[in-house]
């Protein structure tokens, strides 16, 4: 009698730890689904704020960036960490980075500090990858280190070792075909709902170059196991084409809402660094201030569920036609 009263007790403690967990990572993942109002924080950001830093000064200029961020309506922060197959954090598997850092150990984890700050601001902080390292047609630093093992023990690191809010990737996919990376992203989507972090993907908004190269958008958003959200890059205004004539934009939010067969959460991202910048091909970025306050409402109205600025170059110093933009869309959104 007592060894079964024993045994119940341990079935029923297991289940209470089951059940927690479960409920756990359940509300995280559909914090997905939440009002996302997002600022991509890429390598190139990090260059012109952080790179060099001391610790102190380091600390101080993410702090800046958070709370430009935050006093814009913002509420997350996707955040480069993995760029071109080195990390801005000790790994035991990337070497330091050369782009975000000086290639070598800095004195301090920039990682967990940015993550403490992002945290701080009233941020959530998306841990962004660039899976592979591969971009223009090539890999960055040592192409060994682009496979999918390294990938995934890469995630697995990051949703271990730090209180990160998700992982992101980006939409630079070498030709590997598919199949190959479809394994690479279900792996790191099981690592990820394990650990309770939301996984997302943030495409190119053309769906036609997705699947040219290999990006199979189409099984993510039709069949369960891939991803928990999808960023489009919607990088165009409705007043695209040579007379500003062709709505574009909404052209390609309608098509990405018809290929989400799943309904998972999606969010817009957007150019802001366009914004009040002549480009001959899409003239609305320079006739206009509020493109971004449309694209947002238009996508709201598609049934997204908030949108990712690119990128914080463009808050933090931003033109006159990206203020005006700014505040459209905070008073939009």
């Amino acid at each position: 009698m007592r060894k079964l009263k024993k045994i119940t007790a341990m079935l029923l403690c297991t289940m209470f730890v089951f059940m927690t967990v479960s409920h756990i990572q359940t509300k995280d993942v559909q914090a997905a689904g939440a009002s996302m109002k997002g600022t991509w924080v890429s390598f190139l950001d990090i260059q012109t704020f952080l790179k060099g830093k001391p610790k102190a000064a380091f600390d101080q200029s993410f702090q800046s960036i958070c709370a430009t961020v935050a006093a814009n309506g913002g509420n997350a922060v996707f955040v480069h960490v993995r760029s071109h197959n080195d990390a801005i954090y000790p790994s035991s598997v990337y070497p330091w980075s050369s782009q975000m850092l000086n290639g070598a150990d800095p004195g301090f984890d920039p990682l967990a500090d940015m993550v403490q700050i992002a945290h701080a601001s009233g941020l959530k902080f998306h841990a962004w990858i660039n899976p592979y390292g591969y971009r223009n047609g090539a890999y960055a630093g040592n192409a060994a280190l682009a496979n999918n093992a390294n990938i995934v023990a890469g995630v697995t690191e990051i949703v271990t070792k730090y209180p990160v809010d998700g992982i992101h990737f980006d939409d630079y996919f070498p030709p590997i075909g598919a199949a190959n990376i479809n394994s690479m992203i279900a792996q790191v989507h099981v690592v990820c709902s394990s650990n309770g972090k939301i996984f997302g993907i943030s495409p190119q908004g053309n769906v036609e170059n997705n699947l040219k190269m290999g990006a199979d958008i189409t099984s993510w958003l039709s069949v369960p196991g891939y991803i928990d959200y999808i960023a489009p890059q919607i990088y165009w205004t409705d007043r695209y084409g040579a007379v500003g004539n062709t709505a574009m934009s909404s052209q390609r939010l309608a098509q990405w809402r018809e290929l989400n067969k799943l309904g998972i959460p999606m969010y817009v991202g957007m150019a802001l660094y366009r914004c009040g910048t002549v480009v001959s091909s899409d003239p609305g970025w320079a006739t206009a201030n509020n493109n971004l306050a449309l694209q947002a409402q238009k996508a709201a109205s598609l049934g997204y569920s908030g949108y990712i600025l690119y990128n914080a170059a463009s808050e933090v110093l931003p033109n006159a036609g990206q203020r005006a933009e700014l505040a459209n869309l905070k008073a939009a959104w």
